[in-house]
C-alpha cells in the first residue's frame, strides 16, 4: 500500500529530527550546514525531474531542514544537560571511593 502525502511528510520529519540529533551529538555546525545543503539539494532533484511535485517538494524539502536544524538544537541542548550534571556525579563518585584510614592510625584532633 503507497504512502499518502501526509504519511511521506510525517515520516520525513521524523528522519530530520533524527538525523538532526545525530549530528548534534556527534559533529559540529558544520556538518549541519552540509547536511542541510543536501537536503535541499534533494529537495530540488526530486522537484526538478517531476518525483514530486514543485509545490510539494519545497515545502518536504524546508520542513526536513527545518526538523535537522530543530533536531540539532535538541542535541546541543542534552549535550549542555550532561555536562552540567557531570561535575554533581563525579563529585559523589568521588565522596563514595574514599579509602579508610589504614588500620591502626587514626587521624590526629590537634
Amino acid at each position: 500500500m503507497p504512502l499518502r502525502g501526509d504519511e511521506i511528510v510525517s515520516l520525513l520529519v521524523c528522519l530530520s529530527l533524527l538525523a538532526g540529533l545525530v549530528v548534534g551529538l556527534r559533529f559540529n555546525v558544520r556538518m549541519l550546514v552540509w547536511v542541510c545543503l543536501a537536503t535541499i539539494v534533494t529537495g530540488a532533484l526530486l522537484g526538478s525531474t517531476g518525483t514530486v511535485a514543485g509545490g510539494r517538494s519545497i515545502l518536504m524539502t524546508t520542513v526536513a531542514v527545518v526538523a535537522l536544524q530543530v533536531g540539532y538544537f535538541v542535541a546541543l541542548v542534552i549535550g549542555a544537560m550532561r555536562l552540567t550534571e557531570e561535575p554533581a556525579a563525579a563529585a559523589q563518585e568521588a565522596a563514595t571511593s574514599r579509602e579508610p584510614h589504614p588500620q591502626g592510625s587514626r587521624p590526629s584532633g590537634a
